[in-house]
């Protein structure tokens, strides 16, 4: 009897495979049945089935997988990279994120070797020239460098720039609402810029008293530099300095441009903002973005929603990031010293002499 054994079976007529209790074939592709005579199974399609009836061997089927499992790369115990933080991947800058920062970083050198070569035509002295162009050329090295596959200073850079995103929206807002601010003092009678006047008269800066005194670009880099790093610092208050540094320059230049829009004309402050404008206020709004970060990573190390508020992944993201602001700075520096006043003496100034030769209002 057949069924009684542990033996193979053969289909009702003796003709066909031997086949499982379940009906499927027992012969299987790429197994291998081992018994007293331990070969490979005969995986031709066209040879004759083999009749083990009545011999009472067991045979004992094992199947090789032709597929190994690919390991799980979400395993604690496996970490593709172990100079990677475990507790902080950093945040996914998406796909076209080098793209849009080869192309941010291209402008950057165009627009400082053009701030170069702007300055060289309108001013005999060659040390500006030199380093708005060594800035220039600092951008494009990056974007080579980075191109070459040498650097992740782009994916860096990506990284930074995602994290920080929102909050430096948040200064953004913030200083949007100091310029409300400012432009709703100077309706209420507030004129700041009577105010710096009056400060000037007082001699509370000498340094613009002296008639040697030049505007370089080294003042406006040393005197930007200063709420660009209380904006970072301040987060050690809690974010209260930061949040003032934002509001107080945003109500300084609300006031001071509708003061001057009113008098002069909205265009001249466009131009009197705008080339340097677009350069200083993204780094200001960047580092306060960077302090405001701070203070929300460690609400979550507080709350314990984070493990660790410093992390290797977390400094090098945020100082490329700082570093590249400042370089944003230092460019706006050289706009603002070099450029600027010319654009303003080129358009405006025969409306400015036409100002000075009315006479006051009583």
């Amino acid at each position: 009897m057949h069924g009684a054994d542990d033996g193979d079976r053969t289909d009702d007529d003796g003709s066909g495979p031997a086949r499982d209790r379940d009906g499927s074939d027992d012969v299987t592709e790429g197994g291998f049945e081992f018994g007293p005579e331990q070969r490979p199974v005969e995986d031709e399609p066209g040879d004759p089935p083999r009749d083990r009836e009545g011999t009472g061997e067991r045979r004992i089927k094992v199947d090789l997988a032709t597929d190994e499992p690919e390991p799980d790369s979400t395993s604690p115990d496996r970490d593709p990279d172990p100079d990677r933080d475990p507790f902080e991947s950093g945040p996914d800058p998406g796909p076209n994120a080098d793209r849009n920062w080869t192309l941010l970083l291209v402008g950057l050198a165009l627009a400082s070797i053009g701030t170069g070569a702007f300055t060289y035509a309108t001013h005999d002295d060659l040390a500006p020239v030199i380093g708005v162009t060594a800035l220039g050329v600092g951008f494009a090295a990056l974007v080579a460098v980075a191109r070459a596959g040498e650097s992740t200073i782009l994916g860096v850079l990506s990284a930074g720039w995602t994290e920080h995103r929102r909050y430096t929206w948040f200064a953004v807002g913030l200083f949007a609402f100091g310029t409300v601010l400012g432009a709703a003092l100077l309706f209420a009678g507030v004129n700041l810029l009577e105010l710096v006047a009056e400060l000037l008269e007082e001699e509370l800066f000498p340094e613009l008293e002296d008639e040697e005194f030049e505007l370089t670009a080294t003042f406006f880099i040393v005197n930007n530099t200063q709420p660009f790093l209380l904006s970072i610092v301040g987060a050690l208050s809690l974010g209260l300095l930061t949040a003032f540094v934002m509001i107080f320059n945003g109500i300084i230049v609300g006031n001071i441009t509708a003061a001057i829009g009113d008098t002069v004309g909205f265009d001249y402050i466009v131009v009197g903002l705008a080339p340097h404008g677009i350069f200083e206020l993204p780094a200001l709004f960047i580092a306060a973005g960077v302090g405001f970060r701070l203070i929300y990573r460690l609400g979550e190390r507080v709350v314990g929603s984070r493990d660790a508020f410093f992390t290797k992944p977390y400094l090098t993201r945020t100082v490329a990031l700082v570093i590249f602001a400042w370089l944003l700075l230092v460019l706006a520096a050289f706009v603002e010293a070099y450029v600027t006043p010319e654009l303003l003496e080129a358009l405006f100034a025969d409306r400015l002499e036409g100002l000075a030769e009315e006479p006051p209002t009583p």
